[in-house]
């Protein structure tokens, strides 16, 4: 499979990140849905098919932690990519509220780094 069989719904409420992650993942060739909230995150869950979701935990009205346990409910099969500024317990605190998640990356990020970790979550080869 190739990077434009894949469909990736971006939540990010910061216009500046949105812009860098879209030129970044449009060269790939991905085809993106931008969110800039946890509602809007879940609008695009229930009509469109995304293959990941890459979502900032901190949005308002509702954050992308608020509403990971609801998609998690909803589409317990679709890869989550949680990208956030690092804090103490992270991944812990995801797998004490059992919210299992395929990867985090902490900001700022490397965008090869990003790039690399959106193809294994997917199993795109290089």
């Amino acid at each position: 499979m190739k990077c434009s069989d894949f469909t990736i719904l971006i939540g990010e409420d910061h216009p500046g990140e949105q812009k860098i992650y879209q030129k970044a993942l449009s060269k790939e060739g991905y085809r993106l849905i931008l969110a800039e909230s946890g509602a809007e995150i879940l609008d695009e869950l229930n009509n469109s098919r995304v293959d990941l979701l890459i979502t900032d935990l901190e949005m308002k009205p509702m954050s992308g932690l608020d509403a990971l346990s609801i998609i998690k409910k909803r589409h317990p099969a679709l890869s989550i990519i949680v990208v956030s500024g690092y804090y103490k317990g992270m991944v812990e605190n995801f797998n004490g509220k059992a919210i299992l998640i395929d990867a985090f990356i902490e900001k700022p990020v490397s965008l090869p780094v990003f790039k690399k970790k959106i193809r294994e979550v997917l199993n795109i080869s290089e």
